[in-house]
């Protein structure tokens, strides 16, 4: 799971993203918008919109298997990065391992 320092908790942490952060890439699953920063923080959100599902326990499960696989590959990010993925509907039927492949595609991820 991720760390509670790494999740990005704050609106205006979010709307700062959303207005000045760069379109990293997306996938079947999610979008990405970035946002370097000069500090040492790496941190993460998620956007999963009531249109994706309008049950609260559904969204969740997408926020949690995403964070499960983000926690475990935290040190593949640089440091002084927000992160926020923007989920689609695609994402509501995949295991955490297939978002992890995503993952690998869009930030260019080498095999251990």
């Amino acid at each position: 799971m991720l760390k509670k320092k790494n999740r990005i908790s704050k609106r205006s942490e979010f709307e700062e993203i959303r207005k000045d952060g760069i379109f990293g890439g997306f996938s079947r699953f999610f979008g990405v918008l970035m946002l370097d920063k000069k500090d040492n923080e790496l941190k993460f959100g998620t956007i999963i919109s009531k249109k994706i599902s309008k049950k609260a326990v559904e969204r969740n499960k997408i926020k949690r298997r995403l964070m499960e696989v983000l926690g475990k590959n935290i040190e593949k990010f640089d440091e002084g990065k927000r992160i926020l993925f923007l989920a689609k509907k695609e994402v509501l039927e995949v295991k955490p391992k297939e978002i992890e492949i995503e993952l690998k595609k869009i930030f260019g991820w080498k095999e251990k």
